[in-house]
């Protein structure tokens, strides 16, 4: 082959393989109007974390680049800051992505530093499912990750048990390692190691005001209220004392936009304790889990109506970069509990 053929065929390739990859943004599967389509971890290494995860989870990267530069102003950061972003996938699924920033240029505090579970403010983990709770613990555990407390087995009935663990992370992120025990999960697919995130969990001072903020200015709908003390003193996810956990009331909430299974926003009040309130960090660049993102059908609309019904926009509707789904018209809402969070109908 002549070097004019060879350069022809390999400038073609690589024209055809960035027309399929803008292809893919511009057609990326997402299903509008239902569960957060995406976490965003703010990091102090993008790329620790990328090799943390492929092997403590199996996801795979989708997307490495820079943040768009009205992505960040969104975020109220200044000019002199900049980001790069590196987008996780569980193989085969196209939910749950874990979107990792790390800021250049910005000053940063961890948004729950050393915190225990029941200090409030921002998000304490995103949870996800597995089918070996406690190899998945042992591979964290070889980064130096750690737990609130080993794996253990939660009876929340008679014919239901989990094991869970609550990996502690760096950069103060966690995730909530859930197996059923009894009964099983067999539908539930592409659990290789872990699965994508379907849930996320934030600790909060008064349970029943969120519970209004999400039902009555977001149009969530209620899928669990929760009002009790654990059934018997033993070891917990949580960390707690075991002579506590019977008597301090978990006053929790699971919501969704329309009551599905991923996508969930789970929220707990403990009902006897009190500790620190990191709700003033949980803003951009700070580290940690800094947002979950929502797809709508028709975010100036959807904004407009959150208003209406006394919400507050932190960020009104704005054309935002945001691979792999296009350009996009992004806004943020903020929570009675100070986390933000972002709702994007794709463009």
């Amino acid at each position: 082959m002549s070097h004019l053929k060879r350069g022809f065929l390999t400038l073609f390739v690589g024209v055809y393989v960035l027309a399929s990859f803008a292809k893919a943004e511009d057609t990326w599967p997402i299903e509008k109007d239902v569960g957060w389509q995406e976490a965003v971890l703010s990091v102090s290494s993008a790329a620790q974390w990328q090799a943390q995860l492929e092997d403590i989870a199996g996801w795979t990267a989708i997307h490495s680049g820079g943040v768009d530069s009205e992505q960040l102003a969104a975020w109220g950061l200044g000019k002199g800051v900049t980001a790069k972003a590196i987008v996780l996938q569980n193989p085969g699924e196209f939910q749950g992505l874990v979107r990792l920033v790390e800021f250049v240029g910005a000053e940063q505090v961890q948004i729950r530093s050393s915190a225990q579970s029941w200090d409030t403010g921002g998000f304490l983990s995103l949870l996800l499912r597995s089918r070996g709770v406690d190899k998945n613990f042992a591979d964290a555990r070889r980064y130096q990750w750690t737990g609130y407390n080993d794996p253990v087995t939660l009876y929340l009935g008679p014919e239901r048990r989990l094991r869970n663990v609550v990996l502690r992370g760096p950069d103060g992120i966690n995730f909530g390692i859930y197996e059923r025990v009894v009964p099983g999960l067999p539908d539930w697919p592409n659990i290789k190691k872990l699965s994508r995130p379907f849930n996320s969990m934030q600790i909060v001072k008064d349970r029943d005001v969120t519970l209004a903020f999400y039902e009555n200015v977001l149009g969530f709908v209620s899928m669990s209220i929760g009002n009790s003390p654990a059934a018997q003193a033993d070891a917990n996810n949580f960390g707690l004392p075991a002579n506590l956990v019977t008597s301090i009331p978990l006053r929790s909430a699971i919501m969704h936009p329309v009551g599905g299974e991923s996508g969930r926003i789970e929220f707990v009040e403990w009902d006897g304790l009190k500790g620190r309130d990191l709700s003033d960090r949980a803003v951009a660049p700070n580290l940690g889990i800094l947002t979950l993102r929502f797809p709508v059908s028709d975010a100036a609309a959807r904004a407009a109506d959150i208003v209406d019904r006394g919400g507050h926009l932190m960020t009104k509707p704005t054309r935002v970069a945001m691979p792999p789904y296009g350009d996009v018209s992004l806004f943020s809402v903020t929570t009675p509990d100070g986390i933000f969070l972002e709702f994007f109908e794709p463009l």
